[in-house]
């Protein structure tokens, strides 16, 4: 169905319809809406200047996930954790929350260190070294997001918790001990 249009955008695009094409961006948005539909819609739109009337309905036609996605690609990491954190019969990935976090960093340090400790944590469910060398990367976000909100003491209390839990994984106290992660 999305090649039809986009077959259907091409033919008015030769013929410089861009009212046309607009306004089947807007349909194959509306029928089926997700941040890629959102993006054909919006470069549409960009092309002559009207984006600014249609975005608020093309971000209503998405769910949480696609409208979080769409709001950390327009440059708008607030409104996109209000959605995530806002929304409470929905749960946002693992990655969105990572980028979430990525996004949120630098302007509240604290929100990330929250969601970079609870994503370490659920790799550390997972017992093989690759789920422990995300798990490292992860601490090692937190640590900075730790430092960045001063909450140093807080993040080393957590790593002391966490190398006694986990201390008989000794792969993990490896892979820790190599990143630094003391």
């Amino acid at each position: 169905m999305a090649r039809l249009y986009d077959l259907a955008c091409e033919a008015y695009a030769r013929k410089d319809a861009t009212d046309e094409i607009i306004a089947l961006r807007r349909d194959e948005h509306l029928r089926m809406p997700s941040p890629s539909t959102y993006g054909l819609l919006r470069d549409a739109t960009e092309a002559c200047g009207s984006w600014g009337s249609e975005r608020e309905l093309a971000r209503a036609a998405l769910d949480p996930a696609g409208l979080v996605d769409v709001l950390l690609a327009d440059g708008e990491p607030d409104a996109a954790w209000d959605v995530a954190v806002g929304t409470p019969e929905w749960e946002p990935r693992e990655q969105q929350w990572a980028l979430l976090a990525e996004a949120r960093e630098a302007a509240h340090p604290a929100d990330a260190l929250a969601v970079y400790l609870s994503l370490a944590e659920g790799e550390l469910g997972h017992a093989d070294r690759g789920a422990y060398a995300r798990a490292a990367s992860l601490l090692k976000r937190a640590r900075r997001a730790a430092e960045n909100a001063d909450e140093q003491v807080a993040f080393s209390a957590h790593m002391a918790d966490l190398r006694e839990r986990y201390r008989r994984r000794p792969a993990l106290i490896q892979i820790l001990d190599r990143a630094g992660l003391v």
